[in-house]
């Protein structure tokens, strides 16, 4: 009997379907909001928040986006071998203690990378000193978020540094918003301004050859001010706002449909307890049914007793706590539940009650945090 081995584990019963016309149509949507010659960034950092790297990578590569933007360098590793056109933006700022053989590899390959501190930019000088190839950099320049950004003053100093070094060229400066997805505009165009003001003592307005950008997926739909020579694009390209819209400005169309097989079908009597800590205690005579999915997967268990679900178009109640890699849903309602029907575990559809949306609320978190938590063991099926 032959075994046969895979370098990565899949799933292949739980499915998480990636609709490609969705995700194209979300692109294409954003980008009309943007005058014309405006770069599209894609975001795919944290495997392309849960759709799957390679697949939502390979989805685009043919189509007009100009960048795609990554965590690490690990991740652009990954997808190098698969991009066409595209430029890779690594976010993670470059760090005076980075391996020797990232920086050179990111500048062999003319990747663009983040740098927020001199020191940093000593460390890549002496290391390519006598290379022939230049490294791409994006100054990150704080105007509010308070993370990775380098204060106004030091940034100029930095860009000033930058262009003297031979083997480092300024291919962006940029900002990030912190409550560009707030009701509350005011300190995001507090950020924008002082953005501006740094551009404009600067002189980094139609700089050649130098990327402005700052806005993230929500100052693309709200903030037009902000969209500069490119923009950055990640919750929306998926097809959720960062947190729910009244009359947005743009259609987005959720790209992403989790599903798993029914396993089991059993008849528990009532006031029969279920599960992990007896938290559920049926009321009648139940039919439960039992999916192979749970927090390992990526669906938490704090959705127990609470997370509603789709067979077909029922809605049933998830019961019990959620395993580790199981849980029971109430079909009792249900005619004639069958192992191997599929149920939807989260859906496509914004106002579903087992939407990505609505499992945030459940879980008093947001919509990036759901998807992100989808497993990469989990099958992505690429419509």
């Amino acid at each position: 009997m032959k075994i046969y081995r895979q370098q990565s584990l899949i799933r292949p019963d739980l499915q998480a379907h990636i609709y490609s016309q969705a995700l194209l149509n979300n692109v294409h949507n954003l980008k009309i909001l943007c005058p014309a010659d405006t770069k599209f960034c894609g975001v795919v950092k944290a495997n392309a928040y849960g759709h799957g790297i390679s697949e939502v990578v390979n989805i685009l590569k043919k189509t007009d986006v100009d960048f795609f933007a990554v965590a690490s360098i690990y991740e652009a590793i990954h997808i190098s071998q698969m991009v066409d056109k595209q430029s890779i933006l690594i976010l993670e700022p470059v760090s005076a203690n980075a391996p020797p053989d990232h920086i050179l590899l990111c500048a062999k390959n003319r990747w663009h990378c983040v740098i927020s501190s001199t020191e940093a930019l000593d460390f890549v000088a002496k290391l390519l000193s006598g290379q022939k190839h230049k490294l791409n950099l994006h100054v990150n320049v704080e105007t509010g978020m308070g993370r990775c950004g380098i204060e106004p003053a030091q940034a100029a100093i930095l860009i000033a540094q930058i262009d003297r070094c031979p083997n480092t060229n300024l291919a962006g400066v940029y900002t990030h918003f912190a409550t560009a997805d707030e009701q509350d505009l005011s300190y995001a165009y507090r950020q924008l301004d002082a953005f501006n003001d740094f551009l404009r003592k600067n002189r980094l307005v139609g700089r050649k050859d130098t990327i402005i950008h700052a806005a993230n997926s929500a100052a693309t739909i709200k903030i037009p001010e902000s969209h500069f020579d490119m923009v950055r694009c990640g919750i929306s390209m998926y097809g959720y706002y960062s947190r729910p819209m009244n009359n947005p400005a743009v259609k987005l169309t959720p790209v992403m449909k989790l599903q798993a097989p029914i396993v089991g079908v059993k008849t528990l009597p009532a006031g029969h307890s279920v599960s992990y800590g007896r938290s559920f205690t049926t009321t009648r005579n139940t039919t439960a049914a039992i999916i192979p999915l749970g927090y390992a997967d990526g669906y938490w268990r704090c959705f127990a007793n609470k997370a509603k679900m789709l067979l077909g178009n029922n809605v049933v109640n998830v019961i019990g706590r959620v395993s580790m890699d199981q849980l029971l849903i109430d079909v009792t309602d249900i005619e004639e539940p069958t192992i191997g029907q599929m149920v939807t575990i989260i859906d496509n559809n914004h106002e579903s009650p087992c939407g990505v949306y609505a499992l945030a609320d459940l879980a008093e978190t947001i919509c990036y945090e759901i998807l992100t938590c989808v497993h990469a063991h989990v099958n992505r099926i690429v419509h």
